[in-house]
């Protein structure tokens, strides 16, 4: 009677069921893609609206300083009253953003005194993708979303 050496007994995984575990992996990794990508988008929103937060208080700070009149365009806020020039770049767009080229609208000729209610900056059409919608700075300070 031959005797069965001791490795031999050892339980080990066949390729099939391999195959099944990774084949779970993968599904369980595809049903999850989603919500990872719809959790970036709202961290993207998150991060735009303070890039505007920041831009509002720059735009009041120059304000301030000129008479209650805001600036001619958003450049002239960078560097003395926005320091960080990575606030004008929108975290949703694949291009970078810059104090000369903003990836926000603006409106000029607003004062201080105007309607608080009103919009100043706000992005630029497609920063969130064609449907999604675009963050607005009211003159006021709020930051909303408009869908």
């Amino acid at each position: 009677m031959m005797k069965r050496s001791p490795s031999s007994n050892r339980a080990a995984f066949t390729i099939v069921e391999l195959l099944v575990v990774a084949a779970v992996f993968f599904i369980m990794l595809s049903a999850l893609t989603p919500f990872v990508n719809m959790a970036k988008d709202r961290s993207r929103k998150m991060r735009c609206a303070n890039n505007l937060r920041q831009i509002s208080l720059g735009l009041h700070s120059y304000a301030a300083d000129h008479e209650s009149a805001f600036p001619a365009s958003l450049g002239e806020l960078y560097p003395n009253y926005i320091s960080n020039e990575k606030a004008f770049d929108c975290p949703a767009t694949k291009s970078e953003g810059t104090a000369k080229a903003p990836e926000y609208s603006y409106v000029t000729g607003l004062r201080e005194s105007s309607d608080p209610k009103g919009a100043i900056v706000a992005d630029i059409e497609g920063n969130h993708g064609k449907k999604a919608g675009k963050n607005v700075l009211r003159l006021g300070g709020a930051v909303e979303w408009v869908g």
